[in-house]
């Protein structure tokens, strides 16, 4: 299966190398910064789910949330890379439910966390649409 990874480099330091380095078996994973995510505003085609990093998350959510594109993070497994259990800006709702995956995971940790995430269906939750002035 295929995972967009969504991590700016500042932070990969402080992810697992299994996960920056696409070593997990059985899955594919393709990094984006939240840059580019923002100026392609799509994700790569044929994704089965995807991963945010928590330090990614926290700076980009609003710039996400104001250009439209948690729909298409909201259709898709939704997985987060954290060393902490903070609550997540923007997922106060789903409080409890997140899918967190620790960032001391090994590669069979992984590849199995990511196989029991794809089994996950997509958060029922929708975030309300910007009011952004046109």
């Amino acid at each position: 299966m295929i995972f967009a990874f969504i991590c700016d480099p500042h932070f990969q330091k402080k992810v697992s190398s299994v996960l920056v380095n696409g070593e997990v078996p059985n899955h594919k994973i393709i990094i984006l910064t939240a840059s580019e995510f923002l100026e392609t505003g799509k994700l790569p085609e044929g994704i089965s789910g995807v991963i945010v990093e928590r330090g990614t998350w926290q700076k980009s959510f609003s710039m996400m949330r104001y250009f439209g594109l948690l729909p298409l993070l909201e259709q898709q497994t939704l997985a987060f890379v954290s060393s902490s259990d903070t609550e997540f800006k923007g997922r106060g709702a789903m409080k409890g439910k997140e899918f967190i995956i620790p960032n001391t995971i090994n590669a069979e940790e992984a590849s199995t966390q990511l196989t029991r995430l794809l089994e996950l269906p997509p958060p029922a939750f929708a975030h309300p649409k910007s009011k952004a002035i046109a």
